[in-house]
């Protein structure tokens, strides 16, 4: 089946590898990681414009509003706040993370009359993050490359 045609929905596992991890408690570079996200299509049939992602993530989960931009290609950006230490004190909006994803469809298959992806490709990046906090912080940043399937 065209991956081209697919429609984006269901949760999928994701295996994934940190490319980048500067300053970000708890990650370093090469780590694997296993996730799992769940695409929600907002359109009644077919692929759709707009897709919601939501992950799950170690300490949290976030909703980002995924947009078609080409073929079996999607793009969101979105922001979370990461615990940040501070004077022997934790804020848990330390950090504001501003990231981007992008999802690309590599399989697809018939589901009934529906072609539905099976198989993604995505990247999440963060290139800065930034303190709230009233303690002067190294910047930070973070990246990470998955592939995975419908499970």
């Amino acid at each position: 089946m065209r991956p081209s045609a697919a429609r984006l929905q269901g949760f999928f596992l994701l295996s994934g590898r940190v490319s980048a991890a500067t300053n970000v408690r708890g990650e370093h570079v090469g780590e694997r990681v296993l996730r799992i996200w769940a695409f929600d299509p907002l359109c009644p049939a077919g692929a759709c414009e707009h897709v919601r992602l939501v992950r799950v993530r170690p300490g949290g989960r976030d909703q980002v509003l995924l947009h078609r931009v080409a073929p079996a290609y999607y793009i969101g950006r979105g922001r979370f706040y990461a615990p940040l230490s501070c004077a022997k004190r934790i804020y848990r909006q330390g950090d504001v993370v501003p990231f981007k994803i992008t999802v690309r469809i590599t399989a697809a298959k018939l589901s009934g009359t529906t072609v539905v992806a099976t198989h993604v490709r995505a990247v999440y990046t963060n290139r800065s993050r930034r303190n709230l906090t009233p303690c002067v912080t190294a910047p930070g940043h973070d990246a990470a490359s998955y592939h995975g399937h419908l499970l």
